[in-house]
Formats: structure tokens, C-alpha cells, sequence
């Protein structure tokens, strides 16, 4: 089984009450998940700075429930604070350069070995339909012997793992490497309907280009590639850190572990597959509105040229007889007047037939 589990305001009561001192994080928890002997309980202790729970068994939680095989102490950070962060270095003696890379969000998924320690970043993702665009969040997770320290920029889904665990412990008994897989899971959840509110936008530009609506959708498409290219950019190197996950196995990761990173990369390699479909079909897209732009201003321009040709021959012959020449074609004649006005009507009428059956009009 696993340790059970001090929340930030309970660690904060009991550490005020044993040793009258503050919690210094204002934004932390600090669970231990550790097997222990019965007489250490529900022991609380405070160790140079860092609230902790002491080892404890899941008996706390639920009777009957044996030790954990990995104990270790879980450091949940959300928007730590440069105090936070040294004080969690000073704890577990993690090198400068690596803290350094938790003040801030990495540009894409990661997975680095240093020394014992293993950094590893995920990237969630939202869909804010009001605006058509991804919304990135990020978990960074410290992977030592012994401890997780994790910086999260999506709350939600440390939740999730933290019930995963709680309700899996054989899981929970792989230690810290369990950890890694379960914020991949969530993670992962996350992508699907990011990808299909994608598709359904992608469907409507798509037919808003060969609708008789003369709408201009070339911005909207440009803005649609782009989001398409920050998910690809979220998830395709996170199908790489889970290929090195299940064959190289940086973690102590057991069989049951490297099968969950078998499958998931799977279903990634999956998505992936689908982002770029859809990275195709919107340029395809684009080319085909471009084309249809293009189709639509030779209409325009075969349009203005007919209308230009038929009003040229009633201005050319208004043009003759107003030269007010003496000698005219039957400038005398009664019928003169409304002769010309029927031949430009005529003449007009058979232009305008003839363009008509071109297509022109």
C-alpha cells in the first residue's frame, strides 16, 4: 500500500500545533506516500523549512492496508515562488540548473536524465471555443530516489493522479516512478477532445470556402494551422519520451509501467497521426480557397468586360450622331430617332445573349 496523505491545510495545522511555526508555502503540498511502522502513525514533522508527513501506512486511511514498497514524499508546487523553490533544493540537494528550468514553462515536452534525477515535462491542453485556440497548461515533475517534486500549470490533473494512486496501490507501490504515467494518462485525456473541437472547426472553414457566400475564411484557416501546430508541438515529442520511457527506462519502472507507456504511445503516435492529417487538409484548404479566390475575380472580371462591351455600342453610336455632322443617315427622316434606339436595344440584346451562353454573365 501507500502513505497516507497530509493536505496543505492539515500539514499546516499540525506542524502550527506540534511546533508553533508557519507553513512557508503559500502555494505547496507536501505529501508523503510511505509504508511504516504502526507506532509512527500519523507523526508529523518539519524538516528544514519543508512541511512533511511523516512515514505512515494507508491504515490511516483504510484498515488492513499493508506498507507501501517504495516509500516517498510527493512535493506538489503550483507558481512556486523563488523561496519555495530553494527551500525544495536545499531539501533534496537537487542542482541549480535544474531548478532554474521549473521557474518557467519549457516550449515543449521533456525528458532529461541528470545524475539520479529525472525531469520530465508534459503539456496539457484546453480548447477555448470562444477564440478557436489551444490552451496550453504543463506539469514539471522531479523524479528522484525517493521524492517527486512536481510544478504544475494544470491543478486538475494532479488531482487526478493523486486518486489514481490512492485507489491503485499496487501502483502506488512502484514508488515515484508511478507518478510519471498516471500525469501522462491525464494528460493524454485531455488531448481527444482538444483534436475533435480541431476537426469541427476544420469542417466548417472547409465548407465556408465552396459556400455561394462570398466569405473570406483565409485568416480564419491560417489561425486553424497554427493551433494545429501547437498541439503537434505539445504531443508529438511526448510520443519520443515515452519510446525511451518503455525501452530505455530511466525509471525503475516495472513491466506494468513500460506496457502503459507502450500503449499510450500508441494512442499518441494516433493523434499525431490525425494532427498532421488535418495539417494537410488545411492547407489544402487554403491552396483550394486561394484557387477559388482566384476563380471568383476572372467571374468578376469576364462580368465587368461583358456589361463594358454591350454599353459600348449604344455609346458608340450616341457618340456618332451627336457630332452634329450636316450629312447624316437619315438625320431627316421621321423614323431615324427610333431606328437607332432599336438597333442599340437590338445589338445590346444579342450581345448580352451571346455572353450569356459563354458563361459570361
Amino acid at each position: 500500500m501507500f502513505g497516507g496523505r497530509l493536505t496543505e491545510s492539515s500539514a499546516h495545522d499540525d506542524a502550527n500545533t506540534e511546533q508553533g511555526t508557519s507553513d512557508p508555502f503559500r502555494s505547496g503540498l507536501l505529501d508523503r506516500w510511505a509504508g511504516a511502522e504502526p507506532e509512527q502513525r500519523g507523526a508529523c514533522q518539519h524538516w528544514g523549512g519543508v512541511m512533511a508527513s511523516a512515514r505512515t501506512t494507508y491504515q490511516d486511511r483504510q484498515d488492513g492496508a499493508e506498507a507501501a514498497a517504495h516509500p516517498f514524499v510527493w512535493v506538489s508546487l503550483r507558481d512556486p515562488s523563488p523561496e519555495e523553490l530553494a527551500a525544495v533544493q536545499h531539501e533534496f540537494g537537487l542542482p541549480a540548473p535544474l531548478v532554474d528550468s521549473l521557474t518557467s514553462p519549457a516550449p515543449r515536452p521533456v525528458l532529461e536524465l541528470t545524475g539520479e534525477l529525472l525531469l520530465a515535462v508534459v503539456k496539457t491542453t484546453t480548447w477555448a471555443a470562444d477564440q478557436e485556440a489551444i490552451r496550453l497548461g504543463e506539469v514539471q515533475l522531479v523524479l528522484g530516489d525517493g521524492f517527486v517534486v512536481s510544478v504544475d500549470r494544470d491543478a486538475a490533473v494532479l488531482e487526478d493522479v493523486r486518486q489514481d494512486l490512492e485507489h491503485d496501490p499496487e501502483l502506488a507501490g512502484a514508488g515515484p516512478a508511478a507518478v510519471l504515467p498516471c500525469v501522462v494518462d491525464h494528460a493524454a485525456e485531455g488531448y481527444g477532445p482538444v483534436l475533435g473541437a480541431l476537426n469541427n472547426a476544420v469542417e466548417e472553414v472547409e465548407e465556408a470556402v465552396f459556400s455561394p457566400a462570398r466569405a473570406r475564411p483565409t485568416e480564419r484557416i491560417y489561425q486553424l494551422s497554427r493551433q494545429v501546430l501547437e498541439f503537434r508541438r505539445a504531443v508529438a515529442p511526448l510520443t519520443e519520451m515515452l519510446d525511451r520511457l518503455a525501452t530505455e527506462s530511466p525509471t525503475a519502472a516495472g513491466e506494468r509501467l513500460k506496457q502503459r507507456y507502450r500503449e499510450r504511445r500508441a494512442h499518441l503516435l494516433h493523434l499525431v497521426e490525425l494532427a498532421d492529417g488535418l495539417g494537410n487538409l488545411l492547407a489544402n484548404v487554403l491552396q483550394a480557397n486561394l484557387t477559388e479566390v482566384s476563380v471568383r475575380q476572372n467571374d468578376d472580371m469576364r462580368r465587368i468586360s461583358a456589361w463594358v462591351a454591350i454599353w459600348a455600342v449604344p455609346t458608340l453610336l450616341a457618340g456618332i450622331y451627336g457630332m452634329n455632322f450636316k450629312h447624316l443617315p437619315e438625320l431627316e427622316w421621321a423614323f431615324g430617332y427610333p431606328l437607332v434606339l432599336v438597333v442599340m436595344a437590338l445589338i445590346c440584346l444579342a450581345l448580352y445573349r451571346a455572353f450569356r451562353r459563354s458563361g459570361w454573365l
